[in-house]
């Protein structure tokens, strides 16, 4: 599963907007941070009691009523004992009857979260047998509509499962955890006109007496539960070839335009990665199929991906937009996760760590060797950023998604980047594709990674296995330079920093150091073996260095602290990538002309970039204008984003001037709504007051400029939007999810004020939205009632409160937040009783009035019997 990149730094895309409750938790995967519940007792897998051999759905949704109603048929056998009970996970799922073939029924159980059928005999080892399990639900989770009924197009009719991690309980009784493997077949009845998409193969397209259409896909390889996938509703396609495997991109009809971007790398990604892992792609098809607010990335199904189609661009977007990185993410998941699976959550990282990285080598195919370094400091500097003490094999969470972080995803990419710098990349090879041969079709460990390794390689990885996935932390090391000109030796002093801890360890690490030589070409390079808190190393050298390069190829896992003398800083900027990229965060206000030389004229975008960014850090006016002279003449769109981002951070008049002017000639959407943002810190300025109105009047991809006028005018507290936002809003009713969170809180936070004549407007419009069919709108809306701060807002926001099953529910722990946020704001006691008075009263009204409407419904209903009978 992909999570997007900003998740790892502060919940990246808020997912929790793209999730609909139909809607959910997360984003690719899920890479939402998720609350650190500890619960007493270590994760282990599970016992498997019964070996399931074959699961096949027969279902049928019903858009209208978001319902899918069907049979389930599970064929298995006992492993080694007699089996009396099948415990199957099942949440929430009406249970209609249940039948049995090589066994009977003797009665059934349902609990919170399992379906129990109990046999009349106990069915003997190796024996098999078949039940039946007819059922109906209105998923939570697990699957999800996208109808005109919740705001979506008709066109644009859809429904699609995500499994990952065990979510499918909640629209079909399974086995639903990742150690047991099967095949599976999926048979889907929807309107004609519809396509469905599953694993495997289409074996009919068959219309019904019922009007409705049969699609049944076999799955005749074994997956996982999670891995199975149904998509159903209507769809653009287009179609290519990797050798003889058929692959599709299937998008929704309103992003027609958009889906060739989407498809521009697959079968160069199919045909990459079956040379570089040398083991072929293993399933009968791979389509990848965008859909709507997707609660996630993508997730990687077993041939067919499912991706958000809020990831979805134009191509005036230039290169701030590409789905490379999550086409490869997901693609490598069809060996990395699909043809082996992780036995339990605490081996996550061998999915998303090889996901991961085989996307950072595939960068390198695609936009060479610098490409590839700078994808790794970015997957380091999420490491860093996140702080995690914890092992990557972590037993101790209390819900899997707590696994989907910085561990299993950056940091497992880079524990596979060490052993591949280690082994060689022939011999990493080699070890890869006898793992995934040894295994395939199966379950793993990372123990069954560390054993290939080994037994391929002849070499003890224990202790790097240990101190990488079974302790925590990365070692931080503080180094010191010193040159001895009587014994022409570089001393090096290496401390290990990190904060020791029963998780984090003294660190055992090969560090490469390089020193180039005035008249040599290449650096001279020496290994490190760092084991100790304070270590010193000498190094012979024929003269005195020019430039000392610590890791200088990048294979190290650390964070190092550095700052090599004066002179070495001007050679540092003319080395490699990391080099220029390290030396850019260690130049200050004593090297502005350097700085600005480089955001001219570096040939690496990211340099260019991080030179920005460097400039506007420093509060010296020479700075500001090495910025603003650096802003012209950037061809790369990511720089120009950067170079605006640095200029608003400024908020100088002659940033602002400068982005004004950069505003009238910008074509990029992307970076024209950075820009629209940035006049936020511009209040009472008439042009920028006409120019945002104008700006939230007009149209853009997925209102990308609309949403940016929004943001200028709440941080500049501009009351008087107040009218326009809210009209704009109600005319957006295809804002996607996570924008709505955006939105309707700027315009609550706009209305905030007692004062203010559209505060009542306002309430109004959010309570509206508490009913929302889209979880993500209830979400936005029950946020933005806490942060409008009217205390009649209690009387809608109380009710969410009582009842509920113990289950997480994001709307009505917002509702809670809210209410307490409006509370805490009263001035009194008294004020609270007054306001709990009213309260309680308009609640008795909304009763009566409902009451009523229940009463009229009644009567209504024989009246329209009989019309509909002609009487």
């Amino acid at each position: 599963m992909r999570i997007p990149p900003i998740i790892f730094a502060v919940a990246l895309l808020t997912l929790e907007a793209a999730a609909d409750s139909s809607d959910c938790r997360i984003c690719d995967k899920h890479l939402m941070p998720q609350p650190l519940q500890l619960i007493p007792g270590r994760k282990y897998a599970r016992d498997r009691r019964a070996d399931i051999l074959h699961v096949k759905l027969d279902v049928t949704p019903d858009f209208a009523k978001r319902t899918v109603s069907g049979t389930a048929t599970l064929r298995f056998k006992p492993i080694a004992l007699p089996l009396e009970k099948l415990e199957l996970d099942a949440v929430d799922l009406r249970i209609t009857t249940i039948t049995a073939a090589g066994a009977q029924v003797a009665e059934h159980q349902i609990t919170e979260d399992k379906l129990i059928i109990t046999f009349a005999k106990a069915i003997a080892p190796d024996a098999e047998a078949t039940v039946t399990v007819t059922y109906s639900a209105q998923p939570e989770h697990g699957l999800y509509f996208r109808t005109p009924e919740m705001g979506y197009k008709a066109e644009d009719t859809q429904v699609w499962s995500q499994g990952e991690a065990e979510e499918h309980r909640f629209w079909f009784p399974s086995y639903d955890y990742p150690n047991e493997r099967f095949t599976s077949e999926v048979i889907c009845h929807v309107p004609k006109g519809m396509q469905v998409i599953s694993n495997g193969t289409l074996q009919s397209e068959q219309p019904g007496g019922d009007g409705l259409v049969a699609f049944h896909w076999l799955q005749d390889k074994p997956h996982v539960n999670y891995l199975i996938a149904m998509v159903a509703g209507h769809f653009h396609k287009l179609e290519d070839k990797a050798g003889a495997l058929p692959l599709a991109v299937l998008v929704p009809p309103s992003h027609t335009a958009q889906a060739a971007n989407a498809f521009a790398d697959t079968r160069k990604i199919i045909e990459f990665y079956q040379k570089e892992i040398g083991v072929p792609f293993a399933w009968d098809k791979y389509y990848q199929i965008y859909c709507l607010d997707f609660i996630a990335g993508g997730m990687e199904n077993t041939s067919c991906t499912f991706e958000a189609a809020d990831m979805l661009f134009n191509s005036d977007t230039e290169q701030l937009r590409s789905l490379h990185e999550l086409d490869a993410h997901e693609t490598a998941h069809q060996w990395f996760g699909d043809l082996v699976t992780c036995r339990d959550w605490s081996h996550l990282w061998l999915n998303e760590g090889f996901a991961t990285y085989y996307t950072v080598l595939y960068e390198e195919q695609k936009l060479g060797a610098d490409a590839m370094k700078y994808a790794l400091w970015q997957e380091a500097h999420q490491v860093f950023q996140a702080n995690d003490t914890r092992p990557i094999v972590w037993r101790d969470y209390g819900d899997p998604m707590q696994q989907f972080d910085s561990r299993a995803y950056p940091k497992g990419a880079w524990v596979l980047h060490m052993l591949r710098s280690q082994l060689g990349a022939d011999l990493y090879r080699k070890c890869i594709k006898t793992y995934l041969e040894r295994h395939r079709n199966g379950i793993v460990r990372t123990e069954d990674l560390q054993d290939v390794i080994e037994e391929i390689s002849g070499l003890s990885f224990d202790q790097f296995f240990d101190q990488w996935l079974f302790h925590g932390g990365v070692p931080e090391l503080k180094i010191d330079y010193a040159w001895d000109a009587g014994s022409k030796q570089a001393k090096i002093t290496v401390r290990q920093t990190q904060k020791l801890s029963e998780q984090v360890r003294l660190f055992r690490v090969p560090l490469p150091v390089g020193f180039a030589i005035a008249g040599k070409k290449e650096l001279q390079l020496f290994k490190a073996d760092v084991t100790k808190d304070v270590e010193e190393f000498y190094f012979p050298l024929p003269a005195q260095p020019e430039l000392v390069r610590i890791d200088p190829d990048y294979t190290l896992l650390a964070k190092v602290t550095f700052t090599p003398p004066g002179p070495m800083l001007d050679k540092q900027l003319l080395s490699d990538i990391i080099g220029r990229l390290l030396a850019i965060s260690t130049l200050d206000d004593k090297h502005i002309d350097k700085l600005g030389k480089a955001l001219r004229e570096d040939s690496f975008y990211a340099v260019r970039s991080e030179a920005a960014k460097s400039l506007a850090k420093i509060p010296d006016p020479a700075a500001r204008a090495a910025l603003i002279a650096g802003s012209s003449n950037q061809t790369d769109a990511r720089v120009r984003k950067a170079v605006v981002q640095a200029l608003a951070a400024l908020n100088t008049p002659e940033s602002q001037e400068t982005l004004w002017k950069m505003a009238q000639s910008e074509k990029n959407p992307d970076i024209l709504a950075s820009i629209i943002e940035s006049w936020g810190a511009r209040p009472g300025d008439d042009a920028v007051a006409t120019a945002l109105r104008t700006q939230l009047g007009g149209t853009s991809f997925n209102n990308s400029l609309q949403l940016a006028a929004i943001k200028a005018l709440r941080a500049q507290d501009d009351e008087s939007a107040v009218p326009d936002v809210l009209a704009r809003l109600q005319s957006l009713n295809h804002l996607r999810g996570r924008d709505a969170g955006t939105a309707f809180d700027a315009l609550a936070f706009l209305a905030r004020r007692p004062t203010n004549l559209q505060r009542d407007a306002i309430r109004q419009f959010l309570t509206s939205k508490l009913t929302d069919p889209r979880n993500s709108w209830r979400l936005a809306s029950a946020k933005a009632l806490g942060t409008l701060r009217d205390p009649k807002a209690l009387a809608v926001l109380e009710p969410l409160l009582a009842g509920g099953n113990a289950r997480i529910d994001p709307v009505r722990e917002a509702a809670a937040k809210s209410a307490q946020d409006i509370r805490a704001g009263l001035d009194s006691p008294a004020d609270l009783k007054k306001l709990w008075d009213r309260v309680q009263q308009l609640q008795k009204q909304a009763e009566e009035q409902q009451k009523e409407l229940e009463t009229l419904k009644k009567k209504s209903q024989p009246a329209a019997a009989e019309k509909k009978a002609g009487k």
